[in-house]
């Protein structure tokens, strides 16, 4: 019997996925022999050091298996965490739609890691919210097509909003009647829809895109990479190439955070895997988002590594400037008492 247990443990999956640290990546430096990062339409300036963007592997999930010895390993090793696969993906999905998911993700963060580093440097862009899909059978279906440009929304004009999506999303789980106005081939257009409970919650049934001008062409060499939590060391390389010295000043700083265009700096998964990643390349100073932040000090050895965290990206453009210089006095410390909230993973 105890020879067939040990069968089963080996032979049989388990709906569970395994988080371990991943591939680390220099974004002031060349990915497949081209720079990771390319900036031009402005004056851009030469920069030493490292600020790295961190991803996590994940073993198991949609269309692959996981055993039970895999995750008693993974328990005793202390870096890899075990989570049911049903807390990231509903049980029909794919692997493709995995992927997919994680490269619109990843093209999403481009942009919004772009839009932010434009607002830490005070340079103007525009930015058209736009609808992107109408789900079949919802309010929205007949009403909004691909394309249209939204313009306000019960009175609220969504235009030149960096955060109009939030906005969009706040009005539309508040009000029993949305009124928009949009812009579709070159004419305005007034509507009105009354939301619906879908997927649990108030909507209208769109999907939205933003769609940025800037005053710069910024060019990601990342194939392969997916997910949306590189966003603030896209933002910082981004900042860096486009200020005068080197922010790190030679050193080598690594981090994580969703980000959105206002610079806001959000919590990701796997935060535990990223900080042991960094680690292990060499880095001395990891940025993390303030809601990671029991995760991250819980995991981080801080002999090797100095943990600072971070709201905005503002904030870690300061902690790296200020650890450039050998000044952490100024570092926001981060402590168990933040609150870990995972959201998402690269």
């Amino acid at each position: 019997m105890t020879y067939l247990l040990i069968a089963l443990a080996v032979l049989i999956p388990i709906p569970y996925m395994l988080q371990l640290p991943g591939p680390v990546f220099n974004t002031l430096g060349d990915y497949q022999g081209k720079p990771m990062i390319s900036v031009s339409g402005a004056q851009t300036y030469p920069t030493t050091g490292e600020i790295d963007m961190l991803t996590v592997a994940v073993s198991g999930g949609p269309g692959r298996d996981t055993y039970a010895t895999q995750a008693l390993g993974a328990l005793i090793d202390g870096q890899e965490t075990v989570v049911p696969t049903e807390a990231y993906y509903p049980l029909d999905t794919t692997r493709e739609q995995v992927t997919e998911a994680n490269t619109v993700e990843m093209t999403s963060s481009q942009d919004v890691a772009v839009a932010a580093a434009m607002g830490e440097l005070d340079m103007p862009y525009t930015v058209d919210l736009l609808v992107d899909d109408v789900t079949p059978g919802s309010p929205a279906e007949g009403k909004l097509k691909k394309g249209d440009r939204l313009v306000s929304v019960n009175g609220t004009s969504l235009e030149d909003d960096a955060a109009a999506p939030a906005t969009m999303s706040s009005t539309v789980q508040d009000s029993d009647t949305v009124d928009l106005v949009v812009e579709r081939d070159g004419s305005e257009v007034d509507l009105s829809l009354d939301p619906a409970t879908i997927d649990g919650r108030k909507a209208i049934g769109i999907m939205m895109r933003q769609q940025f001008d800037f005053p710069v062409d910024v060019s990601f060499n990342v194939e392969g990479i997916g997910g949306p939590s590189a966003g603030t060391m896209f933002a910082l390389a981004i900042v860096d190439e486009l200020t005068p010295g080197s922010m790190t000043g030679g050193k080598h700083v690594a981090g994580t955070g969703e980000i959105d265009p206002a610079g806001t700096v959000g919590p990701i998964g796997g935060a535990r895997q990223k900080v042991a990643a960094a680690t292990a390349k060499g880095a001395t100073l990891f940025l993390s988002p303030a809601e990671n932040c029991a995760e991250v000090i819980g995991a981080a050895d801080q002999s090797k590594i100095t943990v600072a965290r971070i709201d905005t990206l503002d904030d870690a453009r300061s902690a790296v400037e200020s650890y450039a210089t050998g000044d952490t006095s100024q570092l926001k410390s981060c402590t168990t008492g933040d609150t870990t909230n995972e959201k998402g993973q690269q």
